[in-house]
């Protein structure tokens, strides 16, 4: 089984690669959330929609930073599978989708060496986090989410990794209850998300890794092998 590559493409939003195939989490790269919101982006996107180049796209919930309506339609849609909750249907399908599975709590995925599971999130609309195993390693995306003790039962899963939002404002945890989460689920490696995209709308990564012993603060665009953030974990 080939090594499991990882990288944060801003915001939520994540490559996972291995020799074989390639999944992306909520993938924003365009301006919509400008366009719409007057909301400028703090970073570029890394990538083009245009060249990416993933078997699976997984919407976690539809919100313009996580259901791109500008990036999808310029995406090779047809060799794509779009995995999101069933909220988020109408607005696939209005970008061209024609390649969707409903993906809610409790739906489960594979492809290849990966196996992803709908699970649990509170946020403003339907949304759901996602657990990723690939061979030994299980990853954690709690997408956007307020803090809930329905998320603490994770830890019954044994993460590896946790990806965890920080910002604490529009439905999201804060730095605060972000650490607890961590602690409560106790992951190998805790890495902070979901911030760094909107001046409005972010936090200071460093206001979490100092408070977890275990942490990883991931570069924007860079490809990480799991090895990477795990360290000598």
């Amino acid at each position: 089984m080939s090594e499991l590559n990882i990288c944060w493409i801003g915001q939520s939003g994540y490559l996972l690669s291995d020799s074989k195939h390639e999944i992306c989490i909520d993938p924003y790269l365009s301006n919509a959330v400008d366009r719409v919101a007057h909301r400028g982006r703090m970073v570029m996107p890394p990538i083009s929609p245009e060249k990416l180049k993933s078997d699976v796209v997984v919407c976690t919930h539809n919100h313009l930073d996580h259901l791109d309506i500008d990036a999808i339609p310029l995406m090779k849609k047809e060799k794509m599978l779009f995995l999101a909750p069933l909220d988020a249907k109408a607005t696939l399908l209005s970008c061209g989708v024609t390649n969707y599975k409903a993906f809610d709590e409790g739906t489960t995925f594979q492809l290849g060496d990966f196996s992803l599971e709908a699970v649990f999130a509170d946020h403003t609309v339907p949304t759901v986090g996602i657990l990723v195993r690939h061979g030994e390693k299980t990853l954690y995306f709690t997408s956007d989410t307020e803090y809930n003790e329905k998320l603490e039962k994770i830890c019954k899963r044994k993460v590896d990794v946790l990806f965890v939002c920080i910002n604490g404002k529009l439905g999201n945890m804060s730095v605060d209850e972000a650490v607890k989460l961590t602690k409560i689920i106790n992951p190998s490696v805790g890495v902070p998300t979901h911030y760094g995209m909107f001046e409005s709308n972010t936090e200071d990564p460093k206001r979490y890794t100092s408070q977890v012993a275990s942490s990883f603060e991931m570069e924007h665009g860079r490809k990480y092998t799991i090895s990477e953030v795990m360290g000598n974990v």
